[in-house]
């Protein structure tokens, strides 16, 4: 979600809905090839006197890279810009280290993923509801749609940031929307 290096190949802006694609619940299970569920896991420990569990490295963050460090920002959007079907218009991959999406609260936000590789795979896009409690680290190099929330949203986005922007996009070819399942 950095600044973008450059977009590359377009699509025309009105192109028919060729395919809905249904967002589905994001499981460990389910991300496994691209990213990183964040959530409460197996190793855990007792703090504060025993009043708090604490979980340790749920991100799996990748930011080091070049002289990068994490960068906690919030992403804030709105409902008018954010309403359902979601139209996909460009993929973006971060080369040099994950990226992270946490909402806040009660918002809810899509990760919409199209594999690895010099080009977004269009036949291979998938998209996951990312609920209030639990967040996703993408790896370096996997296309996504840019951050589409579920309604007006606040995102915590952990991300590289360092000198060297970090952000590739490209326009799909294909039209798609993303529909809640």
């Amino acid at each position: 979600m950095s600044a973008p290096d450059q977009v590359s190949a377009s699509a025309p802006a009105s192109a028919p809905v060729a395919q809905r694609i249904a967002a589905q619940a994001l499981t460990a299970d389910k991300v496994a090839s691209f990213g990183h569920l964040i959530a409460p896991g197996a190793g855990s420990r007792d703090i504060n006197a025993g009043t708090t569990r604490r979980y340790d490295d749920v991100a799996g963050l990748d930011v080091e890279e070049g002289g990068g460090r994490a960068c906690v920002a919030i992403f804030q959007t709105d409902a008018g810009t954010h309403r359902a079907p979601y139209r996909l218009s460009m993929f973006e991959r971060h080369r040099i280290g994950s990226q992270s999406f946490v909402p806040m609260g009660g918002s809810r936000c899509l990760a919409i993923v199209a594999g690895i590789g010099d080009v977004p795979d269009e036949d291979a896009i998938q998209a996951f509801i990312i609920e209030p409690g639990q967040g996703l680290t993408l790896r370096r190099d996997v296309w996504h749609h840019p951050l589409i929330t579920i309604g007006a949203a606040d995102i915590l986005v952990i991300e590289r940031i360092a000198a060297q922007v970090d952000c590739e996009l490209m326009r799909i070819r294909g039209s798609f929307e993303v529909v809640l399942g």
